[in-house]
């Protein structure tokens, strides 16, 4: 998050009254904030507000300076179950755990993170506590591992391509396999360019990971990295639907007419002249083929198809633009590289000798 640009929730450009929009219209189920520039007090005010009976927060303040840093999970409280959520502060600002009732009698461990940026001694430290903290104390192994990782370890995650220490990798790999974690999107994408976080200086990277068991592994899918608002970030979220397992398929469901269609004088003037048609209608005799319900049905699906058509009118040339604009970014993130320039070399060198005079052929010179 780029910075709260308000203290308090009285002010309409505290960033937490987006957030909690945002949370609602992508039916986003548990959302890890990190760089929160929250104090525990802020958190409180969140938390007794109105924001409170659709979300559950969860925070760790930075204490050095609550105005820098600091990590948080969010619940939604419409799709999440948040009775007995079970919440272990880690490191302070850094990393925090939930353990949150599933479905039956499973547990979703999710660990949020927020891994040091200033410098390797500070990464090589961090990672080095939290592999400590799993040998030491009895802390569930997490099934999600999400935030903000702030290095990268596969040549493709950055633009232009530079390495991180050697030493920062090696303690942060270190802690992936003493869990056992993998980094889905990189496992359905192994050879796909996508990033995450453009820097001051131009460097594209992909630093937000969600690392998963792979147990878990198995129930995911829908691995995505979309824009999650400008205003609130300047990275993208990288998102993930998540199966409990044995639980059946769940389909998408019959198509409804979009509610935005109920202010459209065209599709409404159409319904209300079929309306008064289908009442007209239940007058007539009755036969085996036309009758009150044989009548409904043709104008439910009159109606039906009028409203398709409409709504991919009213949406479909924005959509149309904007999945082609992503098309073509991808395109141009996965094309081939151009081809090395050439090295320069510096030394200087012999002016080429001259060829020698080609002989001239017998006959006339033109």
């Amino acid at each position: 998050m780029n910075g709260l640009k308000a203290t308090s929730l009285s002010q309409a450009g505290h960033k937490w009254h987006e957030l909690h929009s945002v949370l609602r219209m992508k039916q986003l189920g548990i959302l890890i904030v990190t760089e929160t520039h929250m104090s525990a007090a802020q958190a409180v005010e969140i938390k007794d507000s109105y924001m409170n009976k659709r979300l559950s927060l969860y925070h760790s303040e930075y204490p050095d300076n609550p105005a820098t840093k600091g990590v948080a999970i969010v619940l939604n409280r419409e799709i999440t179950n948040i009775e007995g959520v079970g919440i272990r502060y880690l490191i302070p600002g850094r990393a925090m755990l939930a353990i949150i009732p599933w479905h039956d009698k499973h547990t979703l461990t999710v660990l949020a993170s927020y891994a040091p940026a200033e410098s390797d001694e500070e990464k090589v430290a961090y990672w080095n506590k939290l592999c400590d903290l799993w040998l030491t104390l009895d802390l569930p192994v997490p099934d999600v591992v999400g935030g903000d990782f702030n290095l990268v370890t596969n040549p493709l995650d950055r633009l232009p391509h530079h390495p991180d220490s050697d030493a920062v990798v090696t303690v942060y790999l270190r802690f992936v396999r003493l869990l056992e974690f993998k980094d889905g999107w990189r496992s359905i994408n192994p050879d796909k360019k996508a990033y995450t976080h453009l820097s001051t200086r131009g460097t594209l990277s992909r630093i937000d990971w969600l690392l998963v068991s792979p147990t878990l592994m198995k129930n995911c899918h829908d691995w995505e990295i979309t824009d999650f608002s400008r205003s609130l970030t300047d990275h993208k979220m990288v998102s993930v639907k998540i199966s409990a397992p044995g639980a059946p398929y769940i389909g998408r469901g019959r198509w409804a007419v979009p509610l935005f269609l109920l202010n459209d004088t065209e599709f409404m003037g159409y319904a209300t002249k079929e309306a008064c048609k289908l009442e007209d209608s239940m007058t007539m005799l009755c036969t085996d083929t036309a009758n009150a319900q044989t009548r409904s049905k043709e104008f439910k699906d009159n109606v039906l198809k009028f409203a398709k058509k409409k709504a991919k009118t009213a949406v479909g040339a924005t959509e149309k633009k904007r999945a082609g604009l992503e098309a073509e970014r991808e395109e141009l993130l996965n094309a081939p590289g151009p081809a090395p320039l050439p090295r320069f070399d510096p030394t200087p060198s012999r002016p080429p000798e001259p060829d020698p005079p080609l002989s001239e052929p017998e006959g006339h010179r033109v």
